[in-house]
């Protein structure tokens, strides 16, 4: 959704200097395919500006590269960016034999290695990098030889066995063989599978495939679960605007003040990055909302974050503490933060933190604007308080007046426990929000203000509006998988939120007929989600025949499991199906690295992760030395796109089309609202709730 204004060439060309590339490791992709991997020495620039090269390893002459002195047969290569450029080079050999001792030779360097399966990568295992969940009682890992240039192959002769063994002692605790699944259309991958089930809580585990190789490591619940969900909860810390983000909340002063606290309200129509401040204009100070990737503005479809939020509060309110995640939470009159531990949840005071910046873009009449944006986009290499330009607001529209009405009086009724009067206050802008947008408000929006009024006040005639809207609610079948802006802006795409308050509040009565309706909308849902994961071979969620622009998408839809798996979850909270917990797990592991190209698509986590997220801040913290800021989601793959890589992108399978480079912003930018709220809200339930403690790594201490 965002452009990328000026980086023209940077991909391509030539690097300085005359320095080999490294010779990382060796790896197997089968049992008759060792890959040497190389890491470019010559990447040169920012990390905005980076410049890497493909032909650094040269293969043209196969000569040099022997194993045991004996020349290798054909020779496959996979190159791609990731904070310098790496190369895979694939070398056909003789089936490896455990236990023996190799020489393997190359052009750059040689190194000596004994063959063991428990030890050496195998990159065709594709695992959750991170934590599957224990809850869930469909856990597996997929096998699928991808040789690069070499393209995809099948398994000659019988499946092998494998085992699942704790990397600690060396233990066994399952085994079995591997399973064909088949040619799967989407990857390009002949798919086999690995069944984890029956691994118990705890790790670090990794899969030996015999004669093959091994995993990443990858844990089971436990701390590994609590990890992922405070490294993914926390990403909206990060993303906060009017706020700074420094330690003890980061593990770097990455932004010391406030940002972007003064608006001039300009009122200018709707578009991106096309306001122009000339300075007279009235001024606003502003504090809160998020920012959105490689930009700093504020708009209409990041209502959806306080929102989801809330009705994962709601579903599981049990799972969701004060400090779990570690944020600020108390601050001063300028939103300095002076401390945390307020005695209210986490998850409700982000949610406070979301809605606080659209109390700001209320009129005085109730309406509300659509948000705020400036005239291209913040310089590179700065920290947002440092940013020198000047925004201004966007007109008010019906559209964020009708949403944010609904998201008001929602957050009114839950943070009336906590703070009684500041639940008033939201009320009445709630209702001056709905006053203000009148009958032009969008029907999903008219029925989530209508559901919270009900609720909240007991209104009936609020609970009238209810029975006549929720027939409309059938909707949610068709449109919960659509690009999830359109449940902001359209107003008739339907969010689980819209709705799900009525189905979960019981301190008011509810109309069985409404009841039955919305049960059914829901469950349609989530039985569509389950039957799209029986078809396919990587927990994706789509269908091989998707049409993803029909269903108004542009990027970000092969790493949306998130928004897929969100009517699975509610489903489950409702009826505690385990289809639906087991569903809602599997698309999560996706995005975590059970996917064609073993990526963990988050950055900070996991060990073949994200390196270039397209986030300025990001990019300024790499700058400095301290890495990307953890817990970003990217887009991921693209139906089609550009980026240097070998082979090329645009002849690849649809689930294998990603660069990591920051230049691919169709690739590595997201969205507060598309890629963080969704995993920010469902990997903490999958953890079962509680808190992680950051000084205790679980990849480091074994549990059990």
């Amino acid at each position: 959704m965002k452009r990328l204004l000026v980086l023209a060439g940077l991909l391509c060309g030539s690097a300085p200097g005359n320095a080999t590339p490294a010779f990382k490791e060796v790896r197997t992709a089968s049992d008759t395919v060792l890959v040497a991997c190389f890491r470019s020495l010559k990447a040169s620039g920012p990390v905005w500006n980076r410049v890497v090269q493909a032909n650094e390893v040269n293969t043209d002459d196969p000569s040099p590269w022997k194993l045991d002195g004996r020349p290798v047969g054909a020779i496959h290569k996979f190159v791609t960016p990731t904070d310098t450029c790496d190369h895979h080079i694939y070398l056909e050999v003789p089936k490896l034999v455990p236990g023996k001792a190799y020489t393997l030779e190359t052009p750059y360097g040689k190194r000596d290695f004994v063959f063991d399966d428990r030890k050496i990568l195998c990159e065709s295992i594709k695992v959750n990098q991170n934590a599957y969940s224990a809850l869930s009682r469909v856990r597996y890992a997929n096998f699928a030889i991808w040789l690069g240039t070499g393209g995809s192959r099948q398994i000659a002769g019988a499946l092998p066995a494998y085992g699942v063994f704790r990397q600690a002692t060396g233990e066994q605790v399952a085994q079995g063989t591997l399973q064909q699944v088949g040619q799967d259309a989407s990857s390009g991958d002949f798919v086999y599978r690995i069944d984890l089930s029956g691994v118990p809580e705890g790790g670090p585990y990794r899969i030996s495939v015999k004669g093959y190789g091994c995993s990443w490591p990858f844990g089971v619940g436990a701390d590994f679960s609590r990890r992922l969900g405070y490294v993914s909860f926390r990403a909206l810390y990060h993303q906060r605007c009017g706020c700074p983000v420094v330690g003890p909340y980061a593990r770097a002063d990455v932004r010391k003040k406030p940002c972007h606290t003064l608006i001039y309200d300009t009122g200018e129509r709707l578009g991106e990055a096309n306001v122009r401040v000339k300075g007279t204009e009235p001024q606003m100070t502003v504090y809160g909302g998020y920012h959105d990737a490689g930009d700093a503005d504020r708009r209409l479809y990041h209502l959806m974050v306080p929102v989801v939020l809330m009705t994962t509060y709601e579903a599981f309110p049990g799972l969701f503490t004060d400090d779990q995640f570690n944020i600020p939470d108390r601050f001063d009159a300028n939103f300095n933060a002076i401390g945390k531990g307020n005695g209210i949840p986490d998850i409700v005071d982000e949610a406070a933190w979301g809605t606080m910046f659209w109390e700001h873009m209320q009129t005085a009449g109730g309406a509300v604007r659509w948000g705020t944006e400036t005239l291209g986009y913040p310089d590179w290499g700065i920290s947002f308080d440092q940013d020198t330009k000047r925004y201004g607001t966007l007109s008010t529209d019906d559209r964020a007046s009708g949403f944010a009405a609904g998201m008001f009086v929602n957050l009114a009724r839950v943070i009336k426990p906590f703070k009684p009067q500041r639940s008033a206050e939201l009320l009445k802008r709630g209702d001056m929000a709905f006053g203000a947008v009148g009958d032009r408000i969008r029907p999903a929006h008219k029925l989530y203000y209508a559901i919270q009024k009900y609720l909240l006040t007991g209104d009936e005639a609020a609970h009238a509006m209810v029975r006549s809207l929720a027939p409309s609610a059938a909707s949610f079948q068709e449109s919960y998988c659509k690009e999830a802006g359109g449940f902001a802006s359209d107003g008739n795409y339907w969010l689980a939120s819209f709705f799900m308050s009525y189905l979960l509040e019981k301190t008011r009565p509810a109309d069985p007929a409404v009841v039955q309706q919305l049960r059914a909308a829901l469950r349609a849902a989530a039985d569509r989600e389950v039957g799209y994961l029986g078809g396919t071979a990587y927990p994706v969620g789509w269908p091989a025949d998707m049409d993803f622009k029909r269903h108004n998408w542009g990027q970000g839809y092969f790493t949306a499991q998130g928004q897929l798996a969100y009517p699975c979850l509610m489903q489950w909270a409702l009826t505690k199906e385990q289809k639906y917990l087991d569903a809602t797990s599997q698309l999560m592991d996706y995005v975590q690295g059970l996917n064609p190209i073993g990526k963990c698509y988050v950055s900070g986590i996991g060990f073949d992760s994200v390196c270039n997220p397209h986030d300025r801040e990001s990019a300024y913290a790499q700058d400095k030395g301290w890495g990307p800021r953890p817990g970003i989601l990217v887009y991921g793959p693209v139906l089609s796109g550009t980026g240097q890589q070998v082979p090329p992108l645009n002849g690849l399978a649809r689930e294998r089309r990603y660069v990591d480079h920051l230049g691919t912003f169709q690739m590595n930018e997201f969205t507060v609202y598309q890629s963080l709220v969704f995993p920010a809200s469902i990997y903490p339930v999958l953890a079962r709730g509680g808190k992680w403690d950051p000084a205790r790594d679980p990849f480091s201490s074994p549990q059990k």
